[in-house]
């Protein structure tokens, strides 16, 4: 567990900044252990989060899995919270990188869809609440390649990082919404638009009718789900473009 003797007045972020840039060494007081280090302790940890879930992980059981005691593990990584932080920017890979003279719409929506991939892959990702700004190096690498490509629109400054954050936001948002409705979803189909029939009316719910009614299987399955998590990052891109035009013409 961590130990307040060490580094004092350095707080719980300092010492997931030192951890996630290879600034902080092992706490060990018998020395390392063979096979054993933080870039061993995350990769069990992302076998367990990507296998079964966020809420199964456990420091105990990423020690079981890595056959040590638990207190080696605390020994490199003092707690679970720092943990998932490694995680976090282990699974992040190299941002796409733009073609030579790519338009910044191509390049961002690029990044947008990668980003999407990278949750459905990791889709324990999205239950970590986001308590702090992206810390770790790839995920920074990450964040820097979206605000790259919309400060080539010609915007600057503040606008850059408010629309970055708001397309991250924005994919973070749609993507938990798939995942949530995907997985058992094409399963139950057919039955959920047999309850849609019998509850929605013409006349009360004209619109909903109207789009439900025409193949109600088909708008409930994990490909509508999909072709709607398409639109609606077209439509984010279009909103975007829209404000780059007003603000630099």
């Amino acid at each position: 567990m961590p130990d307040d003797s060490e580094a004092p007045g350095k707080s719980d972020l300092a010492r997931t900044v030192d951890l996630l840039w290879g600034i902080e060494a092992p706490r060990g007081t018998r020395g390392p252990r063979p096979g054993l280090s933080v870039e061993a302790i995350t990769r069990a940890a992302l076998e367990i989060a990507d296998a079964e879930g966020i809420a199964a992980l456990s420091m105990q059981k990423v020690a079981k899995l890595l056959g040590y005691t638990t207190m080696s593990i605390y020994n490199y990584v003092p707690g679970k919270e720092q943990l998932i932080e490694l995680m976090l920017d282990a699974a992040t890979p190299p941002p796409p990188v733009p073609a030579e003279g790519e338009d910044w719409r191509v390049s961002l929506e690029r990044w947008a869809a990668a980003t999407w991939e990278l949750y459905r892959l990791h889709p324990w990702s999205l239950k970590v609440p986001t308590a702090n700004p992206p810390l770790g190096p790839n995920q920074l690498a990450w964040f820097e390649a979206a605000l790259a490509a919309i400060a080539r629109s010609g915007l600057s400054g503040g606008d850059v990082m408010a629309l970055g954050l708001y397309v991250l936001a924005s994919v973070r948002g749609q993507a938990g919404l798939v995942l949530d409705l995907t997985g058992t979803r094409d399963a139950t189909a057919p039955e959920f638009a047999e309850q849609m029939r019998r509850i929605v009316d013409s006349a009360r719910f004209p619109v909903l009718h109207g789009i439900t009614m025409a193949a109600p299987e088909q708008a409930y399955g994990t490909a509508a789900i999909q072709m709607d998590l398409d639109f609606g990052l077209r439509r984010l891109m279009d909103g975007v473009e829209r404000y780059v035009e007003r603000r630099v013409g």
